[in-house]
């Protein structure tokens, strides 16, 4: 039996492990081919300006929670907004959400078939959603618990990978360091990067359990930072192994410095298959924390509907989506297709509550 909201309280650090997980279960794909294509000057700079977005998002979506604390960001919305909030607000977040979650489910399948297992079949590699599925079936606390394990083991990998790619760089392709001339800000591409830091959207469901949702951008604030330096590098280490023109035309330019990263005393051949098996272990917490803000969102406005069901309904449409997804491509036009969805989310999402709900406390005061 989960426990009640009573019972059941998540720390900061287990909001920051959480954020953690989501951050690598998103980064080292498709982001570091964005950012390469959004600029041809100082890759830092827009990777910054949009962490920095991120922690202002953060904490505006942080203010939302604390308005009715000890209830989720759908159940304040309704409250705050009504039916108006459930149609322009809850109904796009929950999309954004099952279709973030079946777009990282076919992009790691595509990933794991393009470089360790050439014959399994697309449909077997796709099932990766009902472990996610599995995994949510034992509440926020299960999802919880079970990030801190994956996350011991995950982001050893990660940073070690990191630091291995570092043997072969050449400094000089990475000029100019600090002269940018602002091109990203003309590129579709610098606002899709936008997703690495929505992160903080996930908290929707799972900030009813902070002790003070207030301070909830505090943890997001410090796992940016913690992944800022492995962003960096994701975008960096192709650029000064391979040169930023030939990064640009890679499709995963991190995966394929992974590939050529080689040392004589190294006993691991295959790098690329350490990074997915850390990969994977950050998907499958991504998928149940999403999967846990789905139903959360859907009982926010149907209360009475089972929760059970809802968790294989939204696994099994996910499957079916995730099949119909063809090529690689596709993959890379949806993540910009939901930019402007991201974006509105991210910042309209929280300011429209926030403001309402400063409205509603102002027209009290004066009765």
């Amino acid at each position: 039996m989960n426990p009640s909201n009573e019972e059941l309280k998540i720390s900061m650090p287990q909001y920051f492990v959480l954020q953690m997980m989501v951050f690598g279960a998103i980064s080292f794909h498709v982001y570091p081919w964005l950012v390469l294509q959004s600029t041809t000057q100082s890759y830092w700079i827009p990777i910054l300006i949009w962490m920095l977005l991120g922690l202002l998002g953060a904490w505006l979506f942080s203010r939302v929670l604390a308005l009715h604390k000890g209830k989720d960001a759908y159940t304040i919305t309704k409250l705050v907004l009504g039916w108006p909030g459930v149609i322009l607000f809850i109904v796009p977040l929950l999309w954004f959400m099952w279709s973030a979650m079946v777009i990282i489910v076919r992009a790691h399948s595509e990933i794991i078939s393009m470089t360790i297992l050439h014959s399994t079949p697309q449909w077997f590699l796709d099932g990766m959603i009902f472990i996610g599925v599995f995994l949510a079936f034992g509440g926020i606390g299960s999802i919880v618990r079970a990030s801190v394990l994956f996350l011991l083991v995950s982001f050893p990998l990660s940073v070690g990978l990191v630091l291995l790619g570092f043997g072969d760089l050449n400094f000089n392709l990475g000029k100019p360091w600090l002269y940018t001339n602002g091109d990203f800000l003309t590129s579709p591409k610098f606002y899709t990067t936008s997703f690495i830091w929505a992160g903080y959207l996930y908290y929707a469901a799972c900030g009813r359990y902070a002790k003070q949702p207030k301070k909830l951008w505090r943890p997001y604030t410090v796992a940016a930072l913690c992944f800022l330096p492995l962003l960096a590098a994701s975008v960096y280490q192709p650029a000064l192994t391979f040169s930023p023109e030939m990064s640009r035309i890679l499709t995963l330019p991190y995966i394929s410095k992974m590939d050529s990263v080689s040392y004589y005393w190294l006993v691991i051949e295959n790098l690329t298959a350490v990074f997915i098996v850390s990969s994977i272990l950050y998907l499958f917490l991504l998928l149940a924390l999403i999967l846990n803000c789905i139903v959360t969102a859907i009982r926010a406005v149907f209360p009475g509907w089972n929760e059970k069901l809802l968790y294989v309904l939204a696994g099994v449409t996910a499957y079916a989506a995730i099949r119909l997804i063809p090529s690689w491509e596709w993959i890379e036009r949806a993540v910009e297709w939901d930019t402007v969805l991201r974006l509105y989310l991210m910042y309209g999402f929280p300011m429209a509550v926030l403001v309402k709900s400063f409205i509603s406390n102002k027209m009290r005061a004066r009765q």
